[in-house]
């Protein structure tokens, strides 16, 4: 194989600078050699100098203290502690600042926050009010805090690294999956080797304080896993730093960065099956030339990008622009609570138009970069809080350019995570347990004039559908062919919008006890149940509530006593709705029911609604799996039985308060009439919410606060 000029050059230089480490016989070489590699962050080279005079001349604790930051640096946590603790030990209480600080840099890598939160504080008690780094130790202060809260993502099946046929010691990012292929994945990265070899800013070649410029790759996914990366055409890659950034037009352009550092350039486009000479500037509100960062295309008429510009909230910010007959408009900060004083940046709106991811190096982060979670709220006009995705997605680290596959089956991003990088970023990927919802549901963009958010063409002409309520006399109706239809229409518009749940609510007219007039409503709930999995429509997200009598539209009998056929007709009814938890449906629904005649209107029916409206609590009395003939229950009211079609178990239910204390005291009553493990359940428009639901939701419902402490 021949080898080029320049990769020889590179290899004399190095054979220069050891020349003296491999022949001399002088200690101090070594450490004179070390000392200056380690100046220019060359970690593994420095480590080996300074190791070799540690040989020579072992206990030197500013070399230990050098040698413990190469072992941080190249993803060796526990050598680094080793060194940094000896260096400690043995060190005066103001000597090596820099000890202390990578020792807690070490400590919080590795997720001990604690010990983290103590070497921090022990940095800072030793070094000035001026001293450069004070102002982010008091940060990562406040993140470790955060990660000491942030708990698992039950989502998340697992995070792996994409392997060593794709990282390098060198550094991997903005990864980028193919539109056309799914099995492919493009990236970027700066490693040994690639086409612009070792230069400086000013784009010269500098095989001594150069860095590697970073290439485009690609990597294919085989049944044995990842392959070796492969770089693209030589006609695309330049001496300059190259970053692939994005595709439009079904995949048939690309756009990628061109400069001579990665902070300053231009966006060029490619057209697949073009030569490379018709590469073109993108022309655009991002300026690239001025530190704009992280290009997205949420669709050939939409984009994103981060920006350090004037007249942001701090830090880099998220601006998008949307292009129209005359081209780009002029880009629009995001505003609060997307952006912060901190670093906002590689952004991802999912699919559907309203799901927006992005890195974030705010205080709630758990270490540098987190990636957020924000989702825009068609009624309120508004983007929620920003949720952190959590562990094991994020890491102490910095973990950024997220991007979900099309299928939305799996993310990848970059992260420089301490404890399995094979370098500076490697490239991950987090397998989901389902496939987020996000990527498949309508697409309902956003767009914003001069003073508010409002509705796209899209989100205008949003979906109106028409569900009728069910009428029975018997169980036997409930199969009939009419219902049927409804089950279908039912089920095809949960197969549309996955991410929403499916509410069964089950009415009748009073048959004796409320135990019975319960428990029937909730076998009847099982059947439509059963009917909607027919059509597809999984079990997990169908809902089964009966209630009995207490919520009548229309009125059972007379004040004298004599029976209402018509309005016991009414009653015996079954209603369908529709949830997504914490955000407005994906389309406009009205139920049809049966007019009640003049005089005969009651308003059970209509408290029902109103009191289930948001967060709401429940005490579920107890738990069973055939009728429950206590005849206890008849002491309370708002009575509910909640079936779970998978597991048989039907909770019985009682209240509708709206604060959390209410439910407890509530649940001491019941706990007082015999039912001896009361439970205290939250609710979002009438949808039980789990544990780690309801922390998702607690920027939005703060009184969700003490029940999820509970």
């Amino acid at each position: 194989m021949k080898l080029s000029k320049k990769f020889l050059r590179i290899v004399l230089f190095y054979l220069a600078t050891f020349h003296s480490i491999i022949f001399g016989q002088e200690a101090a070489d070594f450490k004179r050699i070390g000392e200056k590699l380690f100046a220019l962050e060359r970690w593994a080279e420095a480590e080996e100098a300074l190791k070799r005079y540690q040989q020579k001349k072992p206990g030197d604790l500013g070399v230990l203290s050098k040698l413990g930051i190469c072992a941080y640096h190249l993803h060796r946590p526990q050598a680094a502690l080793q060194y940094l603790e000896y260096v400690l030990q043995r060190s005066s209480r103001a000597a090596e600042p820099d000890a202390h600080y990578y020792y807690a840099r070490t400590l919080h890598g590795l997720g001990e926050y604690e010990r983290a939160i103590t070497a921090y504080k022990g940095f800072l008690r030793i070094v000035s009010e001026k001293h450069p780094l004070r102002a982010s130790v008091l940060d990562n202060l406040r993140r470790c805090v955060s990660g000491l809260k942030v708990r698992h993502n039950p989502e998340v099946a697992l995070v792996e690294n994409l392997g060593d046929r794709v990282n390098s010691p060198g550094d991997e990012f903005a990864p980028l999956p193919s539109i056309n292929f799914p099995d492919r994945l493009y990236f970027s990265a700066a490693r040994q080797n690639t086409t612009g070899g070792l230069r400086n800013e000013e784009g010269y070649e500098d095989p001594e304080k150069g860095r590697w410029c970073s290439d485009m790759f690609y990597t294919q996914r085989t049944a044995s896993g990842w392959n070796y990366a492969t770089l693209l055409s030589d006609l695309l890659n330049t001496p300059r730093y190259e970053v692939a950034l994005d595709f439009t037009n079904a995949g048939q352009v690309l756009y990628f960065f061109r400069g001579f550092t990665l902070y300053s350039g231009v966006v060029l486009t490619d057209t697949a099956g073009k030569v490379a000479v018709e590469n073109r500037p993108f022309e655009s509100p991002m300026k690239p030339e001025e530190g704009d960062t992280g290009l997205f295309f949420a669709s050939d008429s939409l984009l994103f990008f981060a920006s350090r510009r004037p007249g942001g909230l701090g830090g880099l910010d998220l601006y998008y622009s949307l292009r129209t007959d005359t081209g780009w408009t002029e880009a629009r900060n995001l505003g609060p609570p997307i952006n912060t004083p901190y670093d906002e940046t590689t952004p991802f709106l999912a699919r559907d138009g309203r799901t927006l991811y992005f890195s974030s190096n705010r205080t709630e982060s758990i270490g540098g970069l987190d990636i957020f979670r924000s989702v825009f709220d068609l009624a309120k006009q508004a983007w929620s809080e920003p949720v952190n995705l959590g562990l094991p997605i994020n890491s102490p680290g910095e973990d950024a350019f997220f991007r979900l596959s099309a299928d939305g089956q799996v993310a990848f991003f970059a992260s420089d995570r301490l404890l399995d990088g094979y370098g500076q970023r490697d490239l991950y990927a987090a397998y989901f347990k389902q496939a987020r919802e996000e990527q498949f549901a309508q697409r309902l963009l956003f767009t914003q004039d001069i003073q508010s958010f409002a509705l796209s063409r899209e989100a205008i002409s949003m979906r109106a559908v028409a569900l009728p309520t069910i009428y029975y006399q018997s169980d036997a109706d409930l199969l009939r062919e009419n219902n049927r239809r409804v089950f279908q229409q039912v089920a095809r518009l949960a197969n549309d919008y996955p991410e929403v749940r499916v509410l069964v609510h089950v009415h009748t007219d009073p048959g004796g006890a409320a135990k019975f007039d319960l428990y029937q409503g909730i076998k009847r709930a099982e059947l439509v149940a059963r009917a909607l999995i027919e059509y597809g429509v999984p079990s997990q997200r169908i809902i089964l509530q009966s209630f009995g009598s207490a919520y009548p539209v229309a009125q059972n009998a007379l004040p004298d006593g004599r029976p209402v056929p018509e309005g016991q007709q009414l009653n015996r009814r079954i209603e369908f709705s529709f949830v997504q938890l914490g955000e407005p449906l994906p389309f406009r629904l009205t139920l049809q029911a049966r007019p009640v005649p003049p005089g005969l209107e009651a308003y059970g029916a209509t408290s029902l609604v109103e009191r289930s409206k948001g967060l709401t609590f429940r005490v579920e009395m107890l738990s069973a799996r055939q009728l429950v003939t206590d005849d206890a229950l008849n002491m309370f009211s708002d009575l509910m039985v909640e079936g779970e079609l998978e597991s048989g178990l039907y909770r019985y239910c009682t209240g509708l308060v709206r604060t959390y204390a209410e439910a407890v005291a509530l649940a001491r009553e019941v706990k007082a009439a015999g039912f001896p493990e009361p439970i205290v359940w939250a609710y979002i428009d009438g949808v039980r919410l789990t544990r780690a639901e309801a922390a998702n939701l607690l920027k939005q419902y703060p009184a969700l606060i003490p029940y999820v402490r509970s």
